[in-house]
């Protein structure tokens, strides 16, 4: 994308390429993105509303989108829940995995205490198969 494309960009278009780039990243830890972690990234890249165009941008070119946090309380939720679901999505998760995943939820404005108090309880419901709208609600 050119730079005079990223000028005229809302920052609400912003912030969800940022946080796509930050699945992308944590799909990618591992060195590989699995099937799962794939299906997974184009379920939320459509929630998010991003083109098969943009998305392969953010890949090729993850330096030019930087990670924009919400600004309200449910989105950071939102945001963290689904960056454990993409961890959990292959069956895999490692030390490395769990690590990004906790560095990202403090750069979305959580402390590290309730990171350390949410992070558990999310992980434990989405292996028992909640659905994301459930385990939200039962961590807000």
């Amino acid at each position: 994308m050119s730079s005079i494309a990223h000028l005229f960009e809302s920052g609400e278009q912003a912030r969800q390429k940022g946080h796509f780039l930050n699945l992308v990243m944590l799909a990618r830890v591992d060195g590989t993105i699995s099937n799962q972690e794939n299906q997974l990234l184009k379920r939320v890249a459509q929630r998010l509303s991003l083109t098969d165009e943009q998305v392969q941008e953010i890949k090729d070119n993850p330096q030019d989108y930087p990670m924009i946090p919400p600004v309200n309380r449910e989105e950071r939720y939102e945001r963290f829940i689904q960056l454990i679901q993409l961890l959990v999505a292959d069956g895999i998760s490692d030390i490395e995995e769990e690590r990004m995943v906790k560095q990202l939820g403090v750069a979305l404005g959580f402390t590290p205490a309730r990171i350390e108090e949410k992070f558990p309880i999310i992980l434990e419901h989405l292996r028992k198969g909640m659905t994301r709208e459930s385990v939200f609600e039962a961590v807000i």
